[in-house]
């Protein structure tokens, strides 16, 4: 198996222990002691993860299987595009992770709640 192929299966399964199985205790599996945070809203390291999976779970977000559209990676670096359902709507999302000796050690991501009103129908996902 490639490094990239090896990668991408740590980042989904991590993606999915954590965030849709809302299994904070799996941060420590996945996520790199000094691990760094780019969205502004979270703190770094794996505390700072935990700290997001209990909120979700405080705020009534459910137990989910992750839906994956597309899953790239390019060196160390893996990019999901994922569907989320989080205070009552649908969510899309992109997250990219930076993946150092089988750890996730860096974020960044971009999210967008499905709209009421459409300018086209084109698909989010």
């Amino acid at each position: 198996m490639s490094n990239e192929q090896a990668n991408k299966e740590i980042a989904i399964e991590a993606y999915q222990r954590i965030f849709g199985d809302l299994d904070a205790a799996a941060v420590d599996e996945f996520f790199s002691k000094d691990f760094k945070q780019h969205n502004p809203t979270i703190a770094d390291g794996p505390e700072g993860v935990k700290a997001l999976v209990g909120a979700l779970s405080s705020q009534g977000v459910s137990k989910q299987k992750i839906e994956f559209k597309h899953v790239v990676a390019e060196g160390d670096v893996v990019i999901l595009h994922s569907r989320y359902e989080m205070a009552g709507a649908e969510w899309r999302f992109i997250d990219i992770y930076r993946v150092e000796n089988g750890k996730l050690a860096e974020h960044w991501d971009a999210m967008m709640q499905m709209p009421e009103v459409r300018a086209n129908t084109n698909p989010m996902f």
